[in-house]
């Protein structure tokens, strides 16, 4: 009998991509937040914040990169090429967002949503990007 290793970050990531969704650079693990581009949903944003787990669509133009200049801004900085970051355009409004409610569906308190593990979000991510072919706002547990 084998044991599998418990999925991490870059292995989810890395399956994420198999299956057609491109994940962006500011996705991160803790507290965990994915951008990711879809052929099918456009752009997806999933984050745990507080006490839920949230999957919005977005617009693929609602996408912007933000320039990161030194303070100076002086030539040689800016000849060294300046870092840039994949922001929301302001006023940017989700297409479709799908949740689940960690305090109805777990008894989650103040920040636990930010502390699941990857398996537990890639589950919820799963279950969120399934409901949105029928969008509801709230959701009770993960199956």
């Amino acid at each position: 009998m084998t044991s599998s290793a418990p999925l991490t970050f870059p292995a989810w990531t890395a399956a994420l991509g198999d299956r057609g969704l491109t994940v962006l650079s500011p996705s991160h693990r803790v507290p965990v937040a994915l951008w990711l581009r879809s052929a099918e949903h456009g752009m997806l944003h999933f984050f745990a914040r507080g006490t839920r787990v949230v999957l919005r669509t977005h617009r693929p133009e609602d996408l912007t990169w933000l320039l990161l200049r030194s303070e100076c801004d002086c030539a040689e900085h800016r000849t060294a090429g300046a870092g840039r970051r994949l922001v929301l355009r302001p006023g940017a409004v989700p297409v479709a967002e799908v949740v689940l409610d960690g305090a109805a569906a777990h008894d989650w308190r103040g920040y636990d949503a930010g502390l699941i593990d990857v398996p537990t979000a890639a589950a919820v991510f799963d279950r969120l990007l399934a409901d949105l072919a029928e969008p509801v706002q709230a959701h009770g547990a993960v199956a």
